[in-house]
Order: structure tokens, then sequence, then C-alpha cells
């Protein structure tokens, strides 16, 4: 082999050594960039996850136990035995809870003469001013006064007050600062999570009460006999001077409005009620566009089936609603609906039995008082629905049913 082949492979080998070489670093150049674009968007959504639900929530990601994450007043502890902690990782969330809602809870004061004392709280869900609460807080609506957190005391105006869910819009008059609204939860709630009440029972200002959502979509009953649909169940502590002031969750944002208590004594026995925050809402709207809320009725005594009234009528269903009475006239009656005949006692009332059972409105199924209640409320007086019945071994559909605008009075016109 003469020495110029010699030189031609010396070449051709430095020539593959070269691109074996290039190539080996394009592969780790491209292998680093690749690693580091990964890094950086695994660094992006751990900041999503830090922003959302804070360094336990990395912390938790990790693997690290919850119940073993405690904090000192300078920053987190892992360690259960370590005596430096303040405050575990539940009661951090209760404050931080309460430091996001604080300023957006108010004391509503329903007169400024010397012997005035809080009646109770409200909400507030504007920067403009606008407050929601219950309609028993303010009263009559004059000479309201609200005290803010910060100790600022300004004049509020009644709005409007819907009687039928007990709830008012009140507006603060205007200060040399925005107002704070409350956030907002619209996701869906579960039994088991936690609920925090805000309030001043018994005129202590701002107290917190923490329990959890004992049940949902609870039929409850006013004093007065007005029924509530919807409601949430908590175990929260609510006394009188809660009334109007806000239910949160663990974020400290709103799910509902405070209400009522189940109670023998008037005060807390573990059963509360606070409206859903998709009613607040609804009615807070209408009230600050009109000043009330239009809702559809059937004008008829309705009754909620159940399976004693259904093994007596010997029914092979135990769901719906029976119609008793029809208002000679009415809506109902000019569409055909039908009341009952046979006059029997039903608990402390008289009911008639025989007539139209209503199984749907307008495609939606009617298995008892809160579908019926819920279907209606979402229309409004003179819409016109199509209502099936079962009527003496038949499904009738009876359409075009004019509703009439839901009152105080009318809404007492179902049995108990």
């Amino acid at each position: 082999m003469n020495r110029k082949n010699i030189s031609r492979i010396v070449l051709v080998c430095a020539l593959l050594i070269a691109i074996v070489t290039i190539l080996s670093l394009l592969l780790f150049w491209t292998s680093k960039l690749n690693e580091e674009k990964k890094i950086d968007e695994l660094r992006r959504e751990l900041s999503k996850v830090a922003s959302k639900g804070g360094e336990e929530a990395l912390l938790s990601l990790a693997g690290v136990p919850l119940k073993g994450i405690f904090y000192t007043e300078d920053g987190v502890v892992l360690f259960e035995d370590d005596s430096s902690w303040s405050y575990s990782l539940e009661e951090k969330e209760n404050m931080r809870a309460f430091d996001k809602a604080k300023a957006s809870v108010i004391e509503i004061v329903q007169d400024k003469s010397l012997s005035s004392s809080i009646s109770g709280c409200g909400v507030i869900i504007s920067s403009e001013g606008y407050a929601v609460t219950n309609g028993h807080v303010v009263g009559s609506g004059k000479d309201i006064s609200v005290n803010l957190y910060d100790g600022t005391s300004v004049n509020a105006t009644l709005i409007g007050v819907d009687s039928l869910t007990d709830i008012a819009v009140i507006k603060l008059e205007k200060i040399d600062r925005k107002y704070v609204p409350l956030e907002m939860y619209s996701g869906q709630l579960n039994i088991g999570q936690k609920a925090i009440a805000i309030g001043s029972p018994y005129g202590y200002s701002w107290s917190m009460s923490v329990g959890v959502v004992s049940g949902l979509s609870r039929l409850v009953y006013t004093s007065s006999m007005l029924p509530l649909t919807n409601m949430i169940q908590t175990d929260a502590a609510i006394n009188p001077g809660n009334s109007g002031g806000p239910l949160l969750n663990s974020r400290g944002e709103m799910i509902g409005l405070n209400t009522a208590i189940y109670s023998t004594s008037g005060e807390n026995q573990g059963l509360s009620f606070a409206l859903p925050l998709e009613t607040v809402l609804d009615v807070a709207t209408s009230l600050i566009k009109s000043g009330s809320v239009n809702r559809g009725w059937l004008d008829v005594l309705a009754v909620e089936l159940n399976s004693q009234i259904a093994e007596y009528l010997k029914l092979d269903f135990d769901q719906g609603v029976l119609i008793s009475q029809v208002v000679p006239s009415g809506g109902a009656d000019r569409a055909g609906l039908k009341g009952g005949s046979e006059k029997v006692q039903y608990g402390q009332s008289i009911i008639y039995l025989g007539g139209d059972i209503i199984t749907e409105i307008d495609g939606k199924s009617i298995t008892g008082y809160s579908d019926y209640l819920a279907v209606l409320g979402s229309h409004k007086s003179e819409d016109k629905v199509d209502i099936k019945v079962y009527r003496n071994g038949n499904t009738l559909l009876i359409k075009d049913v004019v509703l009439t605008m839901r009152s105080e009075e009318n809404s007492r016109w179902i049995i108990r």
C-alpha cells in the first residue's frame, strides 16, 4: 500500500471520528435542551401547584404526610415532635380562610340609637358596595348602619327583600376606596368538605366556627312555613348574630349564606342551614335589577306523594306530587288539571285524594317537593309549561299550563 492510499485512509478515519464526535455533541446538546425544557415545564407546573395550594401542596406531592406538616412563625416544620411548631396545616388553612374573607364580612345594625345592637351580618358582593344578607336582619330597612372589619361605620340603603328566601340586598354608601367583594365558589359541593362560618353571634364580632358540609339539597321550612329548597346543612356553629354571614370553603370562598338553625332552644345544636350560593346570587341579581323576584307557580294545593299514600291508592309508584285541589278558573284549572274528591285526614290537614299526580314538568322528572319547587322556580309568571300527570291508570300530557306568580300566600299551598 502506497503512502497516498494510507493518507486517504487516515483522512477518512479522521473524518469519521469528527462526524461521530459532532453527532455525539449534537445528541448531548439536544438531550440537554430537552432536559432543560422538561425542567422548565416542571418548574412552571410546580409553581401553579404552589400558588394554588401553598407549600404544603408541594410537600404533599413529594409524599410528605399532611399530618406531619406544622408551622412556626418563620415557616414550615416537617417533624411532628419538633417543639418549635405553632400551627398545624388545618389551623393554617383556617387562618388563611379567615384572613381572605374578613374584609368582605359586615356587621349590620338596624338603628342608630344608643341602645342599638348588631342584628346580624352580611357579605359584600361588589366593589360598588352591594351586599347580601337575610331579610330578617334588616327588618324594616330604616336606619341601617354597617360596621366594616377595619372599624369603619357606614350607612346603607335597602335595595330589596325577597321574602320567599329571606334574602335582602343593601347598598353601602360610598367611601374613599373600593369595597372588597368576597370570592365565590362555583364548583360542586361534597358532603364532608370543610365549612367555615363567620358572623357575630351574640354580638361577638367576626367570630369564626368550623365544621363540615353535613348534607345537601335539604328542604327546610321557615318559621312562617315557607319552603326553602337545596339548602346546605352544616354542623358549623351558627347562633343568633350569624344570620346573613357567609359559609365558606377551606379556601375562604363563599359557598352559601347562613340562614337558619334547627333548635329547640333557639341556640345551635349542631344542625344549621345555609342558602346555596347559586340561589343567593340569582336573587341578588334580580333585586338589584328590579327590586323584586318573579317566580312561576302552579295554582294548585299540592301533596308530596309517599309510600303511605301510594299504598292507600294502590299505586305501583310512590314518587311525584299529588294535586289535592285546583284553584277555580286559574291557569291549572283552565288547562285541565284535576284535583281529588276523596276527603281524608292527613296529619293536621285535610287533603283530597284521587286527583292528578304530577310526574314531569317540561320534561323534568318530579319525584317530590324539591323537584317541584326547583322547576317552577326556574320559570316566571305567565310562562307556559307542559305537565305530565298520572290519572286513573293513564299517563296524560297537559300542554300550555299558564303559571301564576309565586307569593308568600300561595307558597303555603303545599301540605307537609
